[in-house]
């Protein structure tokens, strides 16, 4: 068996590192994903396989994994799984691991190295950092057992800087070392406790006061401390006081001697520590760790408190880490936590959760006062940014739970604010979601949609259909068909009682959208193909959804289904809203772009619903206006409504536009928009959605003139 063990000196690249504290060293080992095995040190193969007389160096994931507890050997395959697929900079987990039939604790963390498919780990059994400085006071204290009796009273103390002070005559001796780093003039002085008390750091003095009045008033014969010095060069250094003193018969004290410890190494490998424990490194930000200590210890001292916890996380975060990579990715949750601390202020904390989700405490328990606190950073996020070249909107959900009315824990705060999230629609109506107690049996609901349409997916799109509403134009009086729009059904048994709206939101929210939205756009090439060969020159209007626009395969997607099919792409035309377009309006451009290029036609759908519609006329490629049925419902009554519809005719004309109205639902409707000039019109006067077999009877009866249509045979799917 390989025994060249791993040493930490032999990673050439640390530059990720920084200044590691060589005190780790030894309980390091490095994970090689590449080959799924772990290079030991030689001190870590000894404390994981202390039964071996030869301890592997190198063992295999499965193999370590062993050594686990059940719910520990999935935290750990879970952490591994994260670095492998980037979804983290840094793991930490307090695991279990069994060792000579014992659990004990044990401490890892893993950094991914510059080293392509390579990391760092760093573990501690029973995380305990004062192991060595024990072990050195030992060594120390087996050589003092022959000294005198007053060096009996310095080996129950401390080493390093020895002390001895007459409480009598206020007279302290140091050792000779002490000399070197403390600013005394003499290893001796008098007027000893206000001469000590000057080179202690002033904030410290009360900790040494403190920490000295149970032996000076007879309660203790011990006196520990951790506190500040000022050394002889005007430095500031930690040290460990340690000492036992003596006592008269009526308790008044004689004398104490013992030791200073320079822990100052310590201290920066404990807040080192804290770093890797407790924050974030790549926000700088607390992590989850962190919120679950302060919120226990806040709610400790404030038991009657009232306030909330709020996760927050980025609307179609992958989008940027599929399109833009994973170090553009990186950029945006750094400017987003920089938002977040800039526009949530007065905040009792706020924490980095994992990959894009965030935690907010507020004080605040009433959800008007929230929302009121929410408004400057909702308003910031609402407008666009540019960043490393790339214009760009970021988008957030927020999930609020309320304590004590929803949880009297972290763990349940957090676990009930996630449930609010996730709760969340996908459309743009709602920011923030609250949580309420009929939350989990909702998404419980939700769950059990999901797996339901997931098998459906599974086996062909079972239960899924696509209808055809016909899209009219009038030629010489005669209504024509000039296409349809495609619109998705989906009928299941098991599910008699689902709404569109809850279908739709569903497949948006689990990103079933992506392989639903492309049978959508095969299922209606293929039919508006079969009309064509009818010799229908009909268009197909299909709706791209915001989750699809970041498909960066789609418009290949496209383009093979018309050439299989047979089909031009200049009778496909894409509908998008303003809610696809805001997602990201650099993506969704360079999407309507491609399209156009392959001669497919750009519908911006529901015309006039958003604040932004005119200002994407002038940003967009496309090819045809769908002015929403609000426009329309009271053409007849409000000259308004009249007015912008004749603006909008007369701008579709100067922009060389199609103009399409929908909702229309009687012939007066149809009459006033003849006589505006509107060419393309939608609605349930001309008819409803039809399936696809009866669409393709009726399309013969509305042919346009000079087609000549033709009934193809039966066997013709």
């Amino acid at each position: 068996m390989d025994q060249g063990y791993f040493d930490f000196r032999s990673i050439q690249d640390r530059t990720e590192l920084g200044c590691w504290p060589e005190v780790l060293t030894n309980d390091c080992f490095l994970l090689d994903y590449n080959k799924g095995e772990f290079h030991l040190s030689e001190h870590v193969a000894h404390l994981l396989y202390k039964g071996s007389s030869q301890p592997p160096a190198r063992v295999s994931l499965a193999r370590l994994a062993e050594l686990f507890t059940p719910r520990s050997r999935e935290i750990f395959l879970r952490d591994v799984d994260r670095l492998r697929e980037n979804r983290t900079s840094k793991t930490d987990s307090h695991l279990n691991i069994l060792l000579d039939g014992h659990i004990t604790n044990f401490l890892v963390v893993m950094i991914p190295l510059a080293i392509p498919g390579m990391a760092l780990g760093i573990c501690h059994i029973n995380f305990d950092l004062m192991h060595e400085y024990d072990e050195r006071m030992e060594d120390v204290i087996q050589q003092l057992k022959h000294a005198q009796s007053i060096n009996q009273l310095i080996l129950e103390g401390s080493t390093d800087y020895i002390y001895q002070l007459d409480l009598v005559n206020n007279v302290c001796t140091f050792s000779p070392k002490a000399m070197d780093v403390l600013p005394l003039e003499s290893a001796t002085f008098s007027n000893a406790m206000d001469r000590v008390l000057s080179f202690i750091v002033p904030e410290d003095r009360k900790i040494f006061l403190d920490s000295f009045t149970p032996f000076l008033t007879g309660k203790s014969d011990y006196h520990t401390a951790e506190y500040r010095v000022m050394t002889k060069t005007g430095e500031i250094m930690w040290i460990s006081c340690h000492g036992k003193g003596l006592h008269d018969q009526a308790g008044n004290p004689l004398m104490i001697a013992g030791s200073l410890m320079d822990i100052t190494e310590k201290k920066r490998i404990d807040e080192q520590m804290q770093q890797m424990l407790y924050y974030d490194m790549l926000t700088g930000l607390k992590n989850r760790h962190c919120f679950e200590k302060e919120m226990s210890e806040y709610l400790a001292r404030h038991p009657d408190a009232t306030g909330s916890v709020l996760c927050v996380d980025i609307r179609n975060f992958k989008v940027f880490n599929e399109i833009f990579g994973h170090s553009f990715a990186n950029t945006i949750l750094q400017e987003f936590s920089r938002i977040l601390q800039l526009y949530i202020t007065d905040n009792l904390g706020l924490y980095r959760l994992d990959g894009d989700e965030f935690l907010i405490h507020l004080p605040q328990s009433d959800p008007a006062e929230i929302l009121e606190k929410l408004t400057p950073f909702e308003m910031y996020l609402s407008c666009p940014r540019l960043i490393e070249g790339h214009t760009i909107y970021i988008r957030a959900r927020i999930g609020v739970a309320i304590y004590p009315l929803h949880g009297r824990t972290g763990e349940e705060l957090i676990k009930n604010a996630t449930t609010a999230l996730q709760l969340h629609s996908r459309s743009d109506s709602q920011q923030t979601v609250f949580f309420r107690s009929e939350s989990t049996a909702t998404l419980n609901k939700r769950y059990l949609l999901e797996n339901e349409l997931r098998k459906d997916i599974d086996h062909g799109m079972q239960h899924f259909r696509l209808v055809y509403q016909p899209v009219v134009e009038y030629q010489n009086d005669r209504p024509v068909w000039h296409g349809a729009e495609a619109l998705l059904r989906y009928s299941n048994p098991e599910l008699p009682n689902l709404t569109q709206m809850e279908l739709i939101e569903t497949l948006e929210f689990s990103d079933m959208i992506i392989p639903v939205g492309r049978w959508v756009i095969e299922q209606a090439i293929k039919e508006c193909a079969r009309w064509h060969k009818m010799g229908l020159p009909a268009y197909i209007n299909v709706n791209i959804s915001a989750q699809q626009v970041s498909d960066a395969n789609l418009v290949d997607h496209i383009t093979g289904c018309c050439r299989s099919a047979g089909l031009d792409c200049r009778w496909l035309v894409c509908e998008l809203t303003e809610t696809s377009l805001v997602k990201n309006f650099e993506i969704a451009n360079q999407f309507c772009q491609a399209l156009m290029l392959k001669g497919v036609g750009v519908a911006l759908d529901d015309f006039g619903t958003g604040y932004s519609s005119f200002n994407y006329l002038r940003r967009l490629p496309i090819s045809q206006i769908k002015v929403d049925r609000e426009y329309v419902q009271h053409l007849e009554t409000e000259e308004y409504h009249r007015i912008i519809l004749r603006c909008l005719y007369d701008l579709s004309q100067t922009l060389h536009l199609n103009l399409c109205v929908e909702g229309v639902e009687n012939q007066q409707i149809v009459d006033l928009l003849r006589q505006m000039g509107v060419p393309l019109m939608q609605g349930f006067f001309f008819d409803r959605p039809l399936e696809a077999e009866v669409f393709r009877k009726e399309i013969l009866n509305h042919a346009p003139a000079g087609s000549s249509p033709r009934q193809l045979p039966q066997t013709e799917s």
